[in-house]
């Protein structure tokens, strides 16, 4: 076939070679073979754009000269239709678009799965709960009565802050009657019971922003006098996961709130951590307010 050139061409000079070094235009990779034919293979003739090819000029092994041309027209239409058939064809590139929610109102979201709900973010205060609230064995289900009672009694055995302490012994008797509920008591029926209690007594400390990074308190004052030799934190986030679900389910959590068990009942959270949890709210709240405000001032 006329003006088809099935290699490089070479132009011998008296201290010179000249070849026509490959074919880019953002491909990449060496030639390939030149015994495949591509009018025989069914690659149509070339058309439009075959991106750019390179010559380069060397003397005496020294590179003194590049050129950049398109393919097309050089002779090379073949070479490059024959990478272009063994390269494949090119995936189409996937875009994602990640829809993010306003800070404000991630805020309230994490907030109504913190305390439980929409209803309980309204009606949200900071009022101490009740001081050392019994034990409801009577809301408890029948085969987990006997051991709830014996994890009350080691809570007798703990030490709490003075600051919080009567608050706590309430949250950590309700924490044992959500977890007879849920069958997590049932779950650990042969694990000891000062563990079960460090469990139930880590789980509610977390929720309420008493321990971890930048808390106040660390785990062992609150499981003291126990004797448990390390801190159950698989088993008190087991609890969480089961009573909560995922602490964050929508990728990030607020960069502003703590990191903290989410139990979704406010009953669970002393007023310390409520107070937090009000302010919290009520600056969300001024945010979406201004954020409904801010078109309306600018039409006006």
């Amino acid at each position: 076939m006329a003006g088809r050139t099935d290699r490089p061409r070479r132009e011998d000079g008296p201290m010179a070679e000249r070849w026509l070094y490959g074919v880019d235009g953002g491909r990449q990779g060496s030639l390939p073979p030149w015994g495949m034919d591509p009018w025989e293979e069914g690659i149509a003739p070339p058309s439009g754009d075959l991106g750019s090819l390179t010559e380069i000029v060397v003397i005496d092994g020294q590179v003194v000269d590049t050129r950049r041309r398109p393919v097309s027209g050089s002779g090379y239409e073949c070479a490059a239709l024959e990478l272009d058939h063994l390269r494949g064809p090119v995936q189409p590139r996937v875009e994602r678009v990640v829809v993010r929610e306003e800070p404000q109102e991630a805020m309230v979201h994490w907030l109504q799965r913190v305390v439980g709900g929409q209803a309980s973010l309204a009606g949200l205060d900071d009022h101490p709960l009740p001081p050392s609230e019994p034990l409801a064995l009577d809301q408890l289900p029948a085969g987990s009565r006997e051991r709830a009672s014996i994890i009350d009694e080691h809570l007798d055995l703990v030490g709490t802050p003075a600051m919080v302490g009567e608050e706590l012994l309430t949250a950590y008797r309700r924490l044992i009657v959500q977890a007879a509920r849920a069958g997590m008591l049932h779950q650990w029926r042969e694990v000891p019971p000062e563990r079960v209690t460090a469990a139930i007594i880590h789980c509610v400390v977390r929720a309420n922003a008493l321990t971890g990074a930048g808390a106040p308190f660390r785990v062992a004052d609150f499981t003291r006098g126990l004797g448990v030799p390390s801190v159950p934190a698989s088993r008190s986030r087991s609890l969480a996961l089961a009573l909560g679900g995922s602490q964050w389910p929508h990728g990030r959590s607020p960069v502003e709130a703590p990191e903290v068990y989410v139990l979704g009942d406010v009953g669970l959270l002393v007023s310390r951590f409520r107070n937090e949890l009000v302010t919290y709210r009520d600056l969300a709240r001024a945010a979406e307010a201004a954020a409904v405000a801010a078109p309306e001032a600018t039409a006006g």
